[in-house]
């Protein structure tokens, strides 16, 4: 399975404490949000001047040489590609490398591609998706949902906030929002809420100090805030078997238990 959409599911989660003597006693608390930086073959910003989560490389057919600067450029970080066409033979080539997932953004793209279950699958959708469309977005088999059509947006108002909430509402998936321009504190928040995991920084063209900005939005952001229904989630639910009333041969009543 891919490593970035294990992180992009474990969003804000924190890993609960060791018990017991000699147990490392740091909970391991997974990032608000995680940040991943989109690049061309050829870097524009040093790895050094900016931490991210992941890396995507926009390529043409993910063919080797693009698969091996992708690599380079990403380094120890985890990374995948965004090409204008896909085929299998690409996406084997792309696991040869070491990329861990693949993103496309037309709906004719080969079917065939979403077989893998090795590489994570991000599908792209505009912010004006249809919603007779969107609700198919459940059931197919891709594991996380870009967001764009909202890239130079500045700033947020609330009619985007309601679009972007709206894909959140008919998806489980992991929802990550692609940028051009800087996002502030507050922004960032109110994005947090809205159930967001992730924001795309599109470094062809942001400048480095409004990516270091989102970077720091980011690392300032509260613990997300748990909705009253995940609450509700998390209690267990006796069987309905468990809370069946019977009726006995006196005619009274008989709670069964398992």
């Amino acid at each position: 399975m891919s490593k970035l959409i294990d992180r992009l599911e474990n969003v804000g989660t924190v890993t609960p404490v060791p018990m017991g003597f000699g147990a490392n006693r740091t909970a391991n608390k997974i990032p608000s949000l995680l940040l991943v930086a989109l690049s061309g073959t050829k870097p524009t910003i040093p790895s050094s001047q900016l931490k991210v989560d992941s890396y995507i490389i926009a390529a043409g057919k993910a063919a080797k040489s693009e698969l091996k600067a992708a690599k380079d450029i990403a380094g120890d970080a985890l990374w995948g590609v965004w090409p204008e066409t896909l085929t299998s033979d690409s996406l084997n080539d792309l696991k040869e490398a070491g990329g861990d997932f693949f993103i496309f953004s037309t709906l004719d793209t080969p079917a065939e591609v979403l077989s893998d279950e090795e590489l994570g699958r991000f599908i792209t959708i505009p912010a004006d998706f249809p919603e007779e469309l969107g609700h198919s977005l459940e059931e197919i088999p891709v594991d996380a949902v870009l967001l764009a059509g909202l890239e130079e947006v500045s700033p947020l108002s609330v009619m985007n906030l309601m679009q972007i909430r709206s894909v959140r509402d008919i998806t489980s998936k992991p929802l990550l929002l692609l940028r051009s321009h800087a996002l502030n504190q507050n922004e960032m928040v109110v994005l947090q809420d809205v159930g967001i995991q992730g924001v795309v920084l599109d470094m062809r063209t942001m400048k480095v100090e409004d990516a270091i900005q989102v970077r720091d939005a980011i690392d300032g952001l509260p613990p997300r805030k748990i909705k009253r229904d995940q609450n509700n989630a998390l209690l267990p639910r006796l069987s309905q078997r468990a809370t069946s009333v019977e009726i006995d041969d006196d005619g009274e009543e008989e709670e069964e238990y398992d």
